[in-house]
Parts: C-alpha cells; structure tokens; sequence
C-alpha cells in the first residue's frame, strides 16, 4: 500500500535568527537546509517519490512531501536519524578544526546531550488511494495537530553556576574556560560569548566558511565600492573606523498565496513540477542577488534572505518579483486551468538599517517590512527606514507602482533639496481635514518648485496621507541613494 507522508524539521526560524554575526546567520541556514537534504536523501534512496521538494538535492525545503511504500513508521524513523547523523557529522567536521589546545575546552559530554536533543522531527502519514488532494489535506491537517503536541521532555545538563548561552538561553555554555578563546583565532568569541553546542557549531561553521560570508560593514561600504571585501580578521566588529555611509539593507521575500497554489485540484506529478519551478527559481535568486553585489543569506523555494547595499535594494527586490512571476507564468506541465486561476506573487520586505545596529534587531525589523507588504495587499514592496535613535518610517507599494528608482536617481543627480522631504511633511501635518485638496496640491507644488525638485513630480493628491506618503518616500529615498552626506542627517 501507498502512503502520502509528511515531515517536518526544525527549528527554523528562531534557529536561523539566533546570529550575532553574519557568519552565525549563514551558517544556521546552511546547517539546516544540510540536515534537511540529509533526511529527503533517506526517503529518497528508501524507495519514496518525492513532491516536496522535487528531489533530494534541491535546497531549502525543511518540509517534505513524498509518496512512499512499505512501512511509514520505519522511513520515518530512518530519516529521523539519517537528520540526527548529519547534525552529529557537522559537529565533528567543524570542530575537528580547532586545535587541540581549543578542542580540550569543550564539555564534550554536555554538548552531546544538547546535540542530541536539538532537532524538531515530526511526521504524519495516510493511505494515498486514488484521491490525492484529499490525501494531501489529510495529511497536512494531521501533520499540523502533531506538531501541537511539542514534546518537553528535559535535557538532564546538570548546569547549576554554568553560565547560560547569550543565543539560546535555555541550554548552558559548553565551553569550560572562555578566556583562552577570548579573541583568538578563528572563533574571536567576546567575553560574555558562553555559547552553547548549537550556537558554537554555528559559530565555527561560519567562521571556517567566512569567505563566503560579507559582514554588514562591508555591506554598507558597497554603495559606493561594489566589490568592496570583508576586513581582514573582525570586520563588523571592530568600530574603530567611522563610515561615511553606514547604512545597507536586508531584504525578506516569500512568495503570496502558495497555499492556494498548491491547493489547487492538481496530482502529485503537478505538484514535483511546481516544486522543481520554485527550486528553479531559488537558483536564480542567488545569481540575482549577486548580480546586486549582495550577498545571500537562504534561499530556498519562494523564501529569500539577503544583505544588499541600499543603492542596489530596490533593483534586486524588483528582480526577484519579475523572475518569480516569470517562474510561475512560465512553469511546465501545469494545467490551463491551474495556470490560469493563479499567477506568480511575491511580497518583500526590505529594511534600511545601520550597520552597527545588532543583527537580531535588524532581521526583526525586515520581517516587520515583510509582514506589511503582506499586510498592505500582497504583491506589494515594504520600505523601511531604521535610522538610530530615529522613529521607524514604512511605504508599502505595489511592485506596479513604485518611484523608488526615479525618486533615487533624483538625490544622486542633486536634484533634490535635503530640505524637501521634512517641509513637505510639515506642511501634511499643518494641514486640515476640512481644508480644499486642491489648495494642498498646490502649496506642495510650490515648495517643490522653491526647492527645486529638477525633474520631480509630486502625485496627485487625494488625500493628506498622500502627501505624508510621499515625504516619507523622499526621506527613504535619500538613504536608497547611497550618497555619504546622509551620515549628516542620521547624526542630526
């Protein structure tokens, strides 16, 4: 008998977010999507079909769909541990790197214990038969319900006066004696870094691949030197050296409306088309964001993350909506009336931060962008400025309607007064509900004109919001264009 199965691994976002460093966010992406690979392999090589993703190398997919013979119970356990066996071999080749002399301070023991309670593992399973979108539902529906019922069982750490990990605080440091550590090579753990076996692995992972991973200082020195490369040795760590420019961005996009996608009355050979289109497109978003001078972070199926520098955002966040709609528009061996009732859609987030700001806080604050762009109608673009000590500004845009290029060419040209933006949205404050529109329309023209907006053009106004709208994009548009004098008005 056939069963259609459902697996889903984690931790995944809290597990990716958990970063100090760029180094740290990389690796908790790259180790996941491993240990993924590593259990859709086991089905893979066990004789099951798989849907989701579309075959065992393809990346990103931290759930899997396969249909399968035999006994369920068995692969899945088999794959469960074929994901604990990736995790462990991580471990042991990272570490196998370190010294001796750092190795020796590692409680071996404890990160044992953590390691191996660490992965979320859950499955469900149903008799396929004939009706494979009821299956599918069923199986989703059950899959969900287990995952509700998380397992607590304690880790026995035996931790009392151990110092707890800053990135997870609910496991203890691993590491017996920290100051050996303390800023030597290759780690350069901080005083207070206690990391715990998950935090550390991810650590020396990033470290040990950090050629393939640009800090956010690097980032921002990007506007004005694309192929600008990390420092030697800290990089975002050593504050020293002021930026001219000290601001990138880091963009969050997922795909609209998959579930409904997907839903559709469709088999299992137009659902392993449609997942070989979205592993498709996750390979082109990695050459779009480098074509961007950016540097990719995950990209796996309709969800991408990204680090760019803030005069290339824009262009990259357009790139990645074209080619998705492109992808999904262009998909094989799915049906006219599949094709037709859907149409590729992809919402981003994309945030304007300061390169010092913790990287927590600013991957908090793209998925804030992320969410409003979800929030404004979907296939939408969220910008958002985070400047220090500054209120947080957000202009939601449909991808049809935005400015944001022709708006940035103006500041680069010195075409627009640094003044225009606040004057504009003095006078959206000033201005009363009961007063005409058309006299607003035409005293913003007038300050446009006084200030000298070469080639700039408000949008007609319907409303105050429009105006305030419309200062704010020029106050986020300044930033978008990279010139160093923004550091003036960040710094007041």
């Amino acid at each position: 008998m056939s069963h259609l199965l459902a697996i889903s691994i984690g931790p995944v976002q809290d597990f990716i977010a958990a970063a100090r460093r760029t180094a740290d966010l990389y690796a908790g992406s790259q180790i996941l999507q491993e240990i993924c690979k590593a259990a859709a392999e086991s089905i893979h090589s066990n004789g099951g079909t798989l849907i989701f993703p579309s075959g065992p190398s393809a990346d990103g997919a931290n759930k899997i769909l396969a249909k399968v013979s035999g006994d369920p119970a068995r692969l899945v356990e088999t794959a469960k541990q074929a994901a604990q066996n990736k995790l462990l071999a991580l471990w042991k080749e990272t570490t196998d790197k370190l010294s001796p002399e750092q190795k020796s301070l590692i409680d071996t023991q404890r990160a044992q214990e953590q390691l191996n309670h660490f992965l979320e593992f859950y499955a469900a399973w149903v008799p396929l038969g004939d009706n494979y979108p009821n299956a599918r539902k069923t199986v989703e529906r059950l899959l969900a319900g287990r995952k509700a019922l998380r397992e607590f069982s304690p880790t026995q750490q035996f931790d009392e006066g151990i110092p707890k990990s800053p990135l997870d605080p609910s496991r203890a440091s691993i590491v017996l004696d920290l100051k050996p550590l303390t800023d030597v090579s290759p780690l350069y753990l901080r005083a207070t870094e206690h990391l715990d076996a998950v935090s550390l692995l991810k650590r020396c992972y990033g470290v040990l691949n950090s050629g393939k991973v640009v800090d956010t200082r690097t980032m921002a020195r990007r506007a004005a030197r694309p192929k600008a490369m990390p420092d030697e040795r800290h990089g975002e760590d050593d504050d020293k050296l002021q930026e001219p420019q000290p601001y990138y961005a880091i963009l969050v996009a997922d795909g609209d409306k998959m579930g409904d996608l997907i839903s559709q009355k469709n088999s299992p050979e137009e659902h392993q088309k449609l997942s070989a289109t979205l592993d498709d497109f996750a390979q082109k978003a990695k050459k779009i964001v480098a074509e961007h001078h950016g540097f990719l972070v995950y990209s796996g199926g309709d969800d991408v993350l990204a680090m760019l520098p803030v005069n290339t955002a824009i262009a990259c966040a357009k790139g990645l909506s074209e080619e998705f709609r492109h992808a999904i528009a262009c998909a094989k061996g799915l049906s006219e009336e599949f094709r037709h009732t859907v149409r590729g859609m992809l919402s981003a987030g994309v945030a304007i931060v300061h390169y010092r700001e913790p990287l927590s806080l600013s991957l908090e604050a793209a998925r804030t962008a992320e969410k409003a762009a979800k929030n404004g109608g979907r296939d939408s673009l969220a910008m958002a400025l985070h400047t220090r000590g500054g209120a947080p500004l957000t202009v939601v845009r449909k991808w049809d309607d935005l400015r944001w290029e022709e708006l940035q060419k103006a500041y680069q040209a010195k075409g627009v007064s640094r003044g225009l933006a606040y004057e504009l949205r003095e006078l959206a404050r000033e201005w009363q509900e009961e007063m005409r529109i058309d006299y607003l329309q035409a005293e913003a023209e007038r300050i446009l004109k006084r200030k000298e907006g070469k080639g700039l053009k408000l949008p007609e106004l319907h409303s105050i919001q429009d105006l305030e709208v419309f200062a704010n994009q020029l106050v986020i548009a300044r930033f978008l264009s990279g010139i160093e004098a923004e550091m003036e008005v960040q710094n007041g």
